[in-house]
């Protein structure tokens, strides 16, 4: 357990890949702080302590093409040697915090899984160019994502089977599979290319 009122936080910049890390007291929490990105400025990871005394978090994310927000107490925020908040579509880590060489070991630990997720994709000259596709295809799974959170949030995502409205994103090469958690019963949707990113944008409801 830390005894000092202030942690380490990190974030990695989903435009420039940069991780950005500071040092982080209640004092720079009490009026606001936010983390931008000094290489390309164009991602910033905002804090703030509130009033109730939890600090609410706005995370850029690798995945998804919005922050993702969170509250977390100042308790969990300042005393933990490490505490990790992750893509809820994805799974990915995407906010690391706590003791400084934790969060180092975290981040380096994600950085692996990243370069080997690459490296598996860069085998030979085909391998390249379905790497080069899937940048290419990024910001259609981003979209396509975006539109599972919009109906998430207005439950409008239901098992057609058990009618549970719990389910998990599976997150493929060129599609987004949504699996009910308690039957398995999924649901494809293809993310291939500006027309599959507008058919999921225009969904009023998603039935598995």
């Amino acid at each position: 357990m830390k005894t000092e009122e202030k942690t380490r936080v990190a974030y990695r910049c989903p435009y420039c890949g940069c991780i950005i890390s500071a040092d982080v007291n209640m004092f720079m929490l009490a009026g606001g702080f936010k983390m931008e990105c000094t290489e390309c400025r164009k991602a910033s990871l905002d804090m703030k302590m509130e009033k109730d005394g939890r600090v609410r978090l706005s995370v850029p994310c690798l995945v998804c093409p919005h922050p993702h927000p969170y509250t977390v107490s100042s308790e969990i925020f300042f005393s933990k040697d490490i505490f990790l908040l992750s893509c809820s579509f994805s799974g990915l880590d995407i906010c690391f915090i706590g003791d400084k060489d934790k969060v180092e070991d975290e981040i380096d630990r994600t950085e692996s899984i990243i370069m080997d997720l690459i490296a598996d994709m860069q085998d030979d000259e085909q391998s390249k160019k379905e790497s080069d596709m899937l940048v290419a295809d990024t910001n259609v799974v981003r979209e396509v994502l975006f539109a599972l959170d919009q109906l998430s949030s207005k439950g409008a995502v239901r098992c057609g089977e058990c009618k549970s409205r719990a389910f998990k994103v599976i997150i493929d090469y060129d599609q987004v599979r949504v699996c009910c958690k308690v039957c398995g019963k999924e649901k494809v949707l293809n993310a291939r290319n500006k027309f599959d990113a507008s058919a999921a944008i225009d969904l009023e409801e998603l039935i598995l």
